[in-house]
């Protein structure tokens, strides 16, 4: 082929690229192994651990948007009661011990563990014993 542009391709040009595309890949692999390993060694951490409160003071939880968040649908935005029962005036019924219990462990038609968290469930306790 006179005066053609293109190289002729021989047997070591092949071998060639097939062990640079094999090094390649090796090295990525091994990227990849090393950084699963660290992410099963280190796992990322999400909300409250990776800002260092895993175990947050109940003041960091604000009762009141945790209740509006997760009770008001059934006690009202308001704590007018809606299927649940009216909480205006809870406090001095109960105090933030008593309504501790309740949220945990549920009440009548309430069903136990709405809330998981303790900082939450103590937050929101605390704020309705206020209401008196």
């Amino acid at each position: 082929m006179a005066g053609s542009n293109k190289k002729d391709m021989n047997q070591n040009d092949i071998v060639d690229s097939a062990r640079a595309f094999t090094t390649s890949f090796g090295i990525l692999f091994l990227v990849f192994l090393i950084a699963l390993v660290a992410s099963v060694i280190f796992p990322p951490q999400h909300g409250e651990e990776a800002q260092g409160g895993g175990g947050a003071p109940t003041a960091a939880v604000n009762g009141e948007a945790v209740f509006k968040a997760n009770c008001a649908s059934c006690h009202g935005q308001n704590l007018e009661g809606v299927v649940g029962p009216n909480l205006t005036k809870v406090g001095s019924k109960y105090n933030a011990e008593q309504i501790m219990d309740i949220i945990k462990n549920g009440k009548g038609g309430m069903p136990p563990g709405v809330l998981k968290k303790q900082p939450e469930i103590q937050a929101v306790a605390e704020w309705l014993a206020e209401h008196k």
